[in-house]
C-alpha cells in the first residue's frame, strides 16, 4: 500500500471563542484606556479629568453596545484559499529585510526629524515592503493555527519579529512605533492561539521592568546622534507609558487654536494611494508638526493627544461615537473570518487603530498604504501557493514522512504475530 502524507489537524482546542474575539474592542481598548489613560490621571488629578473620562467612558460603551448587538450574526461560511509555508515565509523574510534596509538608511530616525541627517533614496524603495514582517508573521500564524507549522516554529517567527521591531526603534532612537509593533505581534499570537491572554497579562505586568533601561538606552543614542544633552525627553522613563498627559492636552486645543487644521479627506486618501516621488506636491502629513507649533513648540517636534483626543478634537463627539462604530464593526467582521488576510487585518487595526501610538487623521492615509501592501503581498503567495507549489509542499511532507518511518526501528515479533 503506497505511503499516504500525513493529514494535519488544526490545533485542539475550545471550540467556542475566545471572549477576546468576541469583544476585542471592549477588551483590548478598555485594557489599554484603564492602564494607559483612567488610573494614572485618576492618581494624579490629570485635568480636564471629567473630559477625559467621559471620552474613555463613551468609546468603549458604543463599542461594547455594537459587540453586543452582532452577536447573534453569524457570518456565510468562507473556505480560505491555503497557502504555503513557503510563502509565508518568504513575505516574512521579505519584510526583515526591507526593514533593515529601510533603518540603515535613515528612515523615520530621530536624527532624521530634527533635520542632523537625511534618509537614503533607497529606503523610498524598502519602506513599503516593511510592514511584511507583520504579514508573514499573521501568515505563520494563521499555518499555526491550521496544523501546518510546529508550535516552536510559530514561536521562533514572533521572537524574530520582536527583536527586528527593538533593533529598528533602538537605531532610529524613536521606541513608539516600535513598542506598538512587538504588542501588535503579542496580540496576534493571542488571536492564533499560540498563546492566552494571561500570557498579554504577563507581558504587560513586565513593562514597567524592562520599559526602564530599554529608555535610558535610546536616550543615550539620541545624545550621540546629535551631540547633545537637549536631544532627550525630561519626563522619566514610566511617564512615557501614561498617556493621560498627552490626552489632556484637549483643553488647549479646544477651541481649536487658529491655523491648526486637518486635512482633508480627499488630501488623505490621495497621500494614502498615492506613492510620493508620483506626487511631490502633495501636502505634507504633519499633524504632529502643526499640533507642536501650536503649543509654542518647535516645528521638528511632534505632539498628539492619543488617537481619541485627537479625534474628539477635529471631530467633536460625533467623531467619537463614529470611530468607535467603525472600529468596532471592522474588528468584529475580522475576527469573525478565518483565512490568514483577516488574521493579517486585525493586526493593522490593532496597529494603526487601537494601540497608544495610533494617532488621527494619519490613520486614514498609513491604513491606505498598509492595504496596498498587504494586496501586493497577497498577489505574490497565490502565485508562491499556486497548484505546483502545493504539490512540490506535498510530496515534501512525503518525503518526511517516508524518512521517519525508514528512522524508526522494528519491532520484535511483528511478523510471526502476523504468520
Amino acid at each position: 500500500m503506497p505511503l499516504q502524507p500525513p493529514t494535519l489537524k488544526p490545533v485542539v482546542g475550545d471550540p467556542s471563542r475566545m471572549r477576546v474575539e468576541r469583544f476585542p474592542v471592549t477588551i483590548l481598548l478598555g485594557i489599554q484606556l484603564a492602564a494607559m489613560v483612567v488610573i494614572p490621571a485618576a492618581l494624579k488629578g490629570t485635568q480636564p479629568f471629567g473630559l477625559i473620562l467621559a471620552i474613555c467612558a463613551v468609546t468603549i460603551a458604543v463599542a461594547l453596545f455594537i459587540e453586543l448587538m452582532v452577536q447573534p450574526l453569524k457570518m456565510p461560511e468562507a473556505t480560505a484559499k491555503p497557502i504555503t509555508a513557503r510563502a509565508a515565509f518568504t513575505v516574512f523574510a521579505v519584510g526583515v529585510a526591507a526593514t533593515v534596509i529601510s533603518t540603515l538608511g535613515g528612515r523615520g530616525s530621530y536624527a532624521v526629524q530634527i533635520g542632523v541627517a537625511s534618509e537614503s533614496p533607497i529606503v523610498s524603495i524598502a519602506a513599503p515592503f516593511t510592514l511584511w514582517v507583520l504579514f508573514g508573521v499573521a501568515l505563520v500564524l494563521w499555518l499555526f493555527r491550521q496544523g501546518q507549522v510546529t508550535r516552536a516554529t510559530a514561536l521562533w517567527v514572533c521572537a524574530i519579529a520582536a527583536v527586528v521591531f527593538l533593533w529598528e526603534g533602538l537605531m532610529r532612537a524613536i521606541l513608539g512605533q516600535s513598542a506598538a509593533l512587538i504588542l501588535t505581534v503579542v496580540i496576534l499570537a493571542l488571536f492564533a492561539k499560540l498563546i492566552r491572554l494571561r500570557t498579554l497579562v504577563i507581558v504587560l505586568a513586565a513593562i514597567p521592568i524592562l520599559w526602564p533601561p530599554i529608555y535610558d538606552f535610546r536616550d543615550s543614542l539620541r545624545r550621540a546622534s546629535v551631540s547633545g544633552p537637549g536631544a532627550v525627553s525630561a519626563d522619566a522613563p514610566l511617564e512615557r507609558l501614561q498617556l493621560d498627559t498627552q490626552m489632556a492636552l484637549i483643553a488647549r486645543f479646544v477651541p481649536r487654536p487658529a491655523g491648526l487644521e486637518v486635512l482633508d479627506i480627499p488630501t488623505l486618501f490621495r497621500i494614502g494611494l498615492i506613492p510620493g516621488f508620483l506626487d511631490p506636491d502633495r501636502p505634507p502629513l504633519d499633524t504632529g508638526s502643526q499640533m507642536s507649533i501650536a503649543l509654542g513648540g518647535a516645528p521638528t517636534s511632534s505632539q498628539s493627544a492619543t488617537m481619541l483626543g485627537n479625534v474628539y478634537i477635529f471631530e467633536g463627539w460625533i467623531g467619537i461615537v463614529v470611530f468607535a462604530v467603525v472600529l468596532t464593526l471592522v474588528m468584529g467582521f475580522l475576527t469573525r473570518r478565518d483565512n490568514p488576510w483577516a488574521l493579517a487585518g486585525i493586526g493593522l487595526v490593532y496597529s494603526y487603530g487601537i494601540s497608544f501610538n495610533a494617532s488621527y487623521p494619519d490613520v486614514i492615509p498609513r491604513m491606505l498604504q498598509a492595504l496596498i501592501s498587504l494586496a501586493v503581498a497577497y498577489v505574490l503567495v497565490r502565485i508562491l501557493s499556486g497548484p505546483k507549489a502545493r504539490a512540490a509542499s506535498e510530496a515534501r511532507v512525503l518525503r518526511r514522512a517516508e524518512e521517519r518511518q525508514r528512522k524508526q526501528p522494528k519491532r520484535p515479533g511483528r511478523a510471526s504475530a502476523r504468520r
